[in-house]
């Protein structure tokens, strides 16, 4: 997986394209603001928006809501031959980010939402290695547009959302309990996606750990869209039924090159049992000649901790992959919760027929009292297998620490 390209130049028709979005949005928010009247609900983080230093009011009245994640970490890879430590770097598992939420006073049934979010570069964990280290620098990189949407909900008719976001496979494959997601998920290469693989005969190949592993995350497959399936797009999801949303959605890629047409569908569902809590996706994307079905489910066990999660799903004509996670729930300090997982993954025929990956995880997530701050540990092992090629195995550890407010 080659580092992401830096951002064109203004004149770039791809820079023209953000630059009409973004204009687009500014119209359209205060278009809605201005109809709007000065009472707004009360739908702020904390109990009083005053004490809310991430709540700020316009001269309109209506309050923007500030959120985002800070979330440095230390990474170290071992390709057999070689160790490398990379500090500090950005944890791909779950990007840095800064957004805000501009909720607009219903009409009528109507309930209006601006939503913009950026992702903040600074070496994601996924683009280092060996031979391209990175830079410990801030800077913009393809798709570090996250969001901007205008999203329209309505109780009985359900939500409408227009604009760059989430398709509605977007984390299909990552419906999770276990509450190590920072640390381990079943895009198990993401940490370390761009690492090459060494050759049994101690040479570097140019092959690397992102190109065997994916999670077909909708159509989000070998890394041509490594940060989540999001696109401009109009999307609508149900009113939850019982438990059971239905989402589709229709978008086109246009912040990188080489976009293509997207169509997907999804159905999720969350649900208490008694002690058990449950909660399952299933999508189906098409791109082209790409068609990929996937999904995800997940219980947890609330008197004990325990949760089971399992992910699966495959391309048409393609590669495919089974992932499984074992996790458990404990108050060991008064600090906070602690989340203890291990998993296993196994990728097929994703780089070329005939490829397998394996990795195995042991994953650790603890929680502050402090809300939003969280400190994590993994370690995790890789085994690429390839006709004709022998690797040594890989292994990769990390430990760091978010920040979400």
């Amino acid at each position: 997986m080659p580092a992401f390209k830096t951002l064109p130049g203004a004149d770039s028709p791809r820079a023209r394209t953000v630059a009409r979005l973004l204009a687009t949005a500014l119209l359209c928010m205060f278009a809605v603001t201005a109809q709007a009247q000065e009472e707004v609900e009360d739908d702020t983080p904390f109990s009083e928006p005053e004490d809310d230093w991430r709540v700020w009011k316009l001269f309109t009245g209506q309050p923007i809501i500030f959120y985002g994640q800070i979330n440095p970490a230390v990474v170290q890879y071992d390709d057999g031959a070689v160790t490398r430590t990379y500090s500090p770097v950005g944890n791909s598992n779950k990007t840095s980010r800064l957004g805000f939420r501009w909720h607009i006073r219903q009409f009528g049934d109507w309930s209006p939402l601006v939503r913009v979010e950026v992702g903040l570069s600074a070496r994601p964990s996924k683009t280092v290695n060996i031979e391209d280290p990175g830079s410990n620098s801030w800077s913009s990189r393809e798709g570090d547009l996250r969001k901007l949407e205008l999203v329209v909900y309505n109780d009985r008719f359900g939500a409408f959302s227009f604009g760059q976001g989430s398709m509605a496979t977007d984390g299909i494959t990552e419906v999770d309990y276990s509450g190590t997601r920072l640390a381990a998920f079943s895009n198990v290469g993401q940490i370390a996606a761009s690492q090459l693989l060494r050759n049994r005969d101690g040479q570097l190949s140019q092959l690397q750990i992102g190109d065997f592993i994916d999670n077909f995350e909708g159509a989000n497959v070998t890394g041509a869209y490594p940060d989540g399936s999001r696109k401009m797009r109009f999307r609508y999801d149900t009113p939850n039924f019982n438990g059971f949303v239905f989402s589709t959605a229709f978008g086109n890629e246009v912040l990188r090159d080489e976009g293509e047409t997207n169509v997907d569908a999804a159905l999720t569902y969350e649900g208490v049992f008694g002690e058990y809590k449950f909660a399952a996706g299933a999508g189906y994307s098409w791109q082209s000649e790409t068609r990929v079905l996937s999904g995800s489910a997940t219980v947890l066990h609330d008197p004990s901790g325990l949760s089971l999660t399992a992910a699966l799903g495959g391309e048409r004509d393609g590669g495919s992959f089974a992932y499984l996670k074992a996790g458990v729930q404990r108050s060991f300090w008064s600090v906070g919760s602690t989340f203890l997982s291990v998993d296993f993954y196994r990728g097929t025929n994703i780089e070329s027929d005939g490829t397998l990956a394996t990795s195995y995880g042991l994953a650790m997530v603890q929680a502050f009292d402090k809300p939003g701050l969280e400190a994590y540990a993994l370690i995790r092992s890789y085994d690429i297998k390839q006709p004709g090629a022998t690797f040594d195995n890989g292994l990769v550890t990390m430990i760091g620490a978010s920040w979400q407010f």
